[in-house]
């Protein structure tokens, strides 16, 4: 995928690139001298003529275009028989062909264009054949990344189901109009051909657009338009019937209780037989599965999951397709038992099918990666006097953080920039998320229109000004700076910015995006002539499928460990075609550790996936696996905050890492566990079975495990560490007879900081770390190597150099790991025999604006952290109870609570 751009090619240089691109996929991926030749071909056409400098200009966009793949991903499945290749010879694709068509038009790569077409058939072949009345009902989900292009994969799996036979389609988007405004004009564009919005031609006819204008001949029926949503007055009105339409029909709907219970209400009423049932086959797109789909309630369905149950029981031919950004979605984790994750209507019993990205996605491991290749993360230090932990919903602001000035000052900087190169995307914003509630979205926004207007007013009386005079007003003086700070190799000079500014940055708005500002506040398709550049200032609303047109910079500052919420709220993932040295991100330091675990843990069920694949294991099992992954204890513990005083989890531990990454502050905790730290070193000292190796740091090999159990119930954990909660991982061990178990290797790695004398006898070098203390939490949270407090070096402790050396040239060589420079600490893991300790003994320093000071500890201790690495265990030892006490949590964690897990929700609906 590529992201649609603002083409600078005259007309006959577009028709030029379409002609090529056109005539020479259809067969396939065209090599360079395929391109060169045919290129050349049209070009002694007069509609193809251009000059020799735009011909090099056409050649190159194709050759760029070539070079981007994308995979075919991994699926799981259950019992099905395939029936799609059968059919493949009596189904007419015309809405596909069509679709197909106009993505390349748009620009899309081939190659892509030809892996979606793949993978848009293995995902209708896992659906209900329309032609039968076997093998219904169907649920499966598609998991992609976020801003990846989700939208296109069910563009065209919703175009391969109407030419395949499906008789109606509904697109469930979030429970914002935005979002589902936003969806109806995809669909509208690349699925119906017509504009929904009531525009019409000089002939009175609904005016075409998108693939209508590649073949207009037929057209899709559309119940819900760009206008609004299902109202059964309207469609009545018009006396529209399911079964009047030979054409399949289309639905955008919004999760809203009312609507979704008036749409099953009208669906039962005027289209179903005399049992309340339509025998026609429905293809329902749940968009945003994981959010406001799923019953979090044990007890009775929640209102939108049983609107859409409900709705579903009226088709007995159906196929429900959820698609999420993230694989700790909660239609894995919320069931309490397997029973009830198979017998949840909405569980995807029957397929998962995770996408692959194209190859020129930025996505999270691009970003916050260890080995990103982007120099884009800027750091926030300074917005907690602004934005203070605990603001309320009244709470006023003083004004804008030095940082968050700088930012938008970038945001101009690059638009004059972005104004200077070719092929760049016609609409440019800029995002502000510091605050879930409206009324500090709005305070912010008026203080930055204020800054802005001032800035344009500078460079309106300044720009056209000798860089010498211009230089002399501090607006000007300021973008200067950042543009030799940050954009300095941009291969413009500042002389050339300058002479831009005004053309680049006077129109450029701010606006408010949240439920009060309305729908349209950030309608792009208004401003298809000469683009929309906006900075947009919201909080969930820019949360979840608003799409922000080319954006270029972004302000985050929230304070969440949800991992659902977090990645959805990162709206800059996607693609940055011709800008990626020029986009910018500033955001804590703590939310881009965070960023990172992320996208480590996320990746790791991706690879579960293909794991199963090649095994044969069906969605259950990745279902299970996820409801294990020690990630998914905090997402299970928000969904059952409100209703619960304490949760039981089942945590798997094979071949799984634990750290204490958030230690207790108080100083009683300090000193208890680092003298639990130095007693079980004493102990190991005097264990006659216990061997000591040689090495640059203190190593001992087949501990037993009765020390290891003694150590674990005196260290106390901190309860929001989920994943390592000492006591019961002490219980856990004990009572398992895995003779994995039995023995164990511990380590205390070593740091580059003085020496520090543990016990006589035993000296270790300190590791600093730095620390972030959360008074709120009584909390310690070590943000240092990315949300590790150890390295992947580590958990070589133990292990020959024979063994390390397989494990990574095994990682190394696997095909999945192409173009990773470092080896993860799991790859170390794979070939363990025997559970590794690690002791970590810390010099911790809080980062502040005078710079890196000393965390005062109590006498005569050292901070200590854990970290624990397991190797594969056998079957009945893989899983762990957990028992968490929620109100605890609820306390700890009340404003994220009702922050991230609330988003807003649109009151509308008949």
């Amino acid at each position: 995928m590529t992201e649609k751009k603002d083409s600078q090619l005259s007309d006959n240089g577009r028709r030029l690139e379409l002609g090529v691109i056109t005539a020479l996929t259809v067969t396939g991926i065209p090599s360079e001298a395929d391109i060169l030749s045919h290129a050349c071909w049209l070009r002694t056409n007069p509609l193809y003529s251009v000059s020799d400098e735009e011909f090099s200009d056409v050649i190159r966009r194709l050759h760029q275009a070539l070079t981007i793949e994308m995979g075919i991903g991994a699926c799981v499945f259950d019992t099905h028989a395939p029936w799609l290749q059968a059919r493949k010879a009596n189904i007419e694709p015309f809405y596909w062909r069509r679709y197909q068509t106009e993505l390349l038009k748009q620009g899309w790569a081939p190659k892509v264009v030809t892996t979606l077409d793949k993978v848009t058939d293995d995902i209708l072949d896992l659906m209900g054949n329309p032609d039968g009345e076997d093998g219904w009902p169907r649920r499966g989900l598609v998991m992609g990344d976020v801003q990846s292009g989700k939208t296109s994969n069910y563009t065209g799996l919703i175009c391969k189901a109407a030419d395949a036979g499906y008789k109606l389609v509904i697109l469930l988007t979030g429970t914002l109009e935005s979002l589902r405004r936003q969806a109806q004009e995809r669909l509208d564009s690349g699925f119906v051909g017509l504009d929904s919005s009531g525009v019409v031609n000089r002939n009175r006819h609904r005016r075409e657009i998108g693939v209508g204008l590649v073949n207009g001949a037929r057209a899709a029926g559309v119940f819900t338009s760009t206008i609004g949503d299902f109202k059964a007055a309207t469609v009545n009105q018009l006396g529209f019937k399911l079964r009047d339409y030979k054409e399949p029909v289309l639905l955008v709907v919004k999760k809203n209780k009312r609507i979704l219970e008036n749409l099953t209400d009208w669906l039962i009423t005027f289209n179903a037989n005399h049992g309340g049932h339509i025998n026609l086959p429905l293809l329902m797109i749940d968009d945003e599965a994981d959010n406001a789909s799923v019953n979090t309630n044990p007890a009775k369905a929640t209102a939108i999951n049983g609107g859409i149950r409900t709705l579903l029981k009226v088709f007995p031919r159906s196929s429900y397709v959820g698609f999420t950004a993230t694989p700790f979605a909660n239609v894995f984790i919320n069931p309490d038992t397997t029973d009830a994750m198979v017998g949840d209507d909405l569980f995807p019993r029957d397929f998962i099918y995770a996408l692959d990205a194209p190859t020129n996605y930025v996505g999270a491991r691009l970003i916050f990666g260890d080995d990103s290749p982007l120099d884009c993360l800027r750091h926030i230090n300074d917005a907690d006097v602004y934005f203070p932990r605990g603001q309320k919903s009244d709470s006023t602001i003083e004004g804008v953080p030095p940082s968050m000035i700088e930012a938008m000052g970038s945001f101009l900087v690059v638009n004059a920039i972005m104004d200077l190169r070719k092929d760049m995307p016609r609409h440019r914003s800029m995002l502000i998320n510091v605050s879930h509630f409206t009324l500090i979205q709005n305070q912010v926004k008026d203080v930055i229109f204020e800054l802005l207007r001032k800035m344009q007013e500078d460079i309106r009386n300044y720009a056209s000004l000798s860089t010498n005079e211009a230089l002399k007003n501090a607006t000007l003086a300021t973008l200067h700076d950042i543009f030799d700070s940050e954009y300095s190799d941009s291969g413009v000079s500042w002389a050339e910015v300058q002479s831009s500014l005004t053309a680049a940055t006077l129109p450029i708005e701010v606006r408010s995006v949240n439920q009060k500002s309305g729908a349209a506040s950030l309608d792009y398709s208004l401003y298809k002539q000469n683009g929309l550049r906006v900075i947009a200032v919201g909080g969930n609303s820019l949360a979840r499928g608003l799409t922000l047109e080319g954006l270029c910079v972004s302000y985050f500052y929230r304070g969440t460990q949800m991992y659902d919420a977090l990645l959805q709220m990162g709206r800059w993932f996607g693609y940055r075609h011709g800008y990626e040295d020029l986009f910018r991100i500033w955001i804590t330091e703590e939310s881009a550790n965070w960023y990172s675990h992320i996208s480590e843990a996320t990746d790791e069920l991706r690879g579960e996936i293909r794991r199963m694949q090649v095994s044969r294991l069906k969605p259950l099992d990745f279902g299970l696996r996820v409801r294990a992954h020690p990630d998914s204890l905090l997402i299970t513990a928000r969904n059952k905050m409100r209703d619960s005083e304490e949760i039981v989890h089942m945590m798997s531990i094979s071949n799984e890492g634990l750290e204490s990454t958030r230690l207790l502050r108080d100083p009683a905790a300090i000193i208890g566990n680092f003298k639990a730290a130095r007693r079980l070193v004493e102990q190991v000292l005097l264990a006659s079975n216990t061997k000591s190796t040689t090495r640059e740091y203190p190593l001992w090999i087949n501990v037993d495990k009765v020390l290891i159990v003694e150590f674990l119930r005196r260290f106390a954990s901190h309860p929001l560490n989920l994943k390592l909660q000492t006591s019961a991982l002490g219980d856990f061990i004990e009572s398992s007879n895995d003779e994995k178990l039995l023995k164990w290797d511990i380590a205390i790695p070593s740091g580059s900081e003085s020496e520090y004398s543990l016990v006589p006898g035993v000296d270790v070098r300190q590791r600093k770390r730095k620390i972030l203390v959360e008074p709120e939490k009584r909390s310690l949270l070590i943000n240092a190597q990315k949300m590790r407090v150890g390295s992947p070096a580590d958990e070589k402790a133990g292990l020959s150099d024979d063994e390390v050396k397989n494990a990574e040239t095994s990682f190394m060589e696997a095909p999945e790991n192409a173009g990773k420079t470092t080896v993860p600490s799991s790859a170390y893991r794979k070939i363990r025999t025997k559970p590794l300790l690690m002791l970590h003994v810390l010099k911790p320093v809080e980062a502040g604006g005078d710079g890196e000071k000393d965390y005062p500890l109590p006498d005569g201790c050292a901070l200590v952290a854990l970290g624990l690495s397991f190797p594969d265990l056998a079957q009945a030892s893989q899983s762990i109870r957990y028992r968490i006490n929620l109100v605890e949590l609820r306390n700890m964690l009340a404003s994220e609570v009702t922050s991230d897990d609330d988003l807003e929700e649109d009151d509308d609906g008949e």
